[in-house]
C-alpha cells in the first residue's frame, strides 16, 4: 500500500490528537503527621478518566526496591464517606509489592492508593487535613488502611531515610 501525503497528515493529527487530554502529574508523599517525607513518589498520566503511571522506588540510594506500576481511574469520593482522602481523586492498583517478591516474603498482598492529582494546599497542611493520599493494603482478602498523608511537590526525601509508603505503618490506635 502506497502512503499518501493526505494520508500521512491524518496519521499524525490522530496520533497528536490522542496525546491531547493527557495530563502528567509527579507527587510526593508526607506523612499524615508531617514528620516523614517518603522516599518513594507517584508519577502519573491520566488520559481522560483512566490513570496510569509508575510507583518511583529506585529514585534515590536510600530507597531499596523495584518500581511498581500504577493502573486505575478518576471518582469522586463524598465528603461523608469517612474515607481519609475525599473530592474528585484517583484511584489505582499498584504492583510494587509485586516488584518487592512480596512484603517479607510471598504473601499475596496488593495494594491501592487513593491519591488527589495535586500537591497539598499550605492551608491544608497547617491545618492538618484534609489529607491527599492514602493507601490501603489487601492481605489474604481483607483490605485495610495502611498509611496516608498529604501530597507534595518534593519527590523523595533527599536520601534522609529509606521509609517509603509501603512499609511505614500507621501508629498505634488509641
Amino acid at each position: 500500500m502506497k502512503l499518501t501525503s493526505s494520508m500521512v497528515i491524518a496519521l499524525l493529527l490522530l496520533s497528536c490528537g490522542a496525546a491531547f487530554g493527557q495530563t502528567t502529574h509527579k507527587l510526593g508523599f508526607l506523612s499524615h503527621d508531617k514528620q516523614t517525607q517518603f522516599c518513594d513518589f507517584e508519577q502519573l498520566t491520566v488520559t481522560g478518566s483512566v490513570v496510569s503511571g509508575t510507583h518511583v522506588v529506585t529514585s534515590s540510594d536510600t530507597c531499596f526496591g523495584n518500581n511498581g506500576v500504577m493502573a486505575g481511574v478518576v471518582s469522586t469520593i463524598s465528603a461523608t464517606s469517612g474515607l481519609p482522602v475525599t473530592g474528585t481523586v484517583a484511584t489505582f492498583a499498584d504492583n510494587t509489592y509485586d516488584q518487592q517478591q512480596g512484603y517479607q516474603g510471598a504473601c499475596g498482598c496488593s495494594e491501592f492508593y487513593i491519591s488527589k492529582l495535586r500537591a497539598a494546599t499550605a492551608a491544608e497542611l497547617q491545618a492538618g487535613g484534609p489529607f491527599t493520599w492514602a493507601l490501603y493494603t489487601n492481605f489474604g482478602g481483607t483490605a485495610a488502611l495502611l498509611n496516608f498523608g498529604f501530597t507534595t511537590t518534593q519527590l523523595g526525601n533527599n536520601e534522609t531515610s529509606s521509609a517509603n509508603t509501603f512499609d511505614f505503618p500507621l501508629p498505634p490506635q488509641p
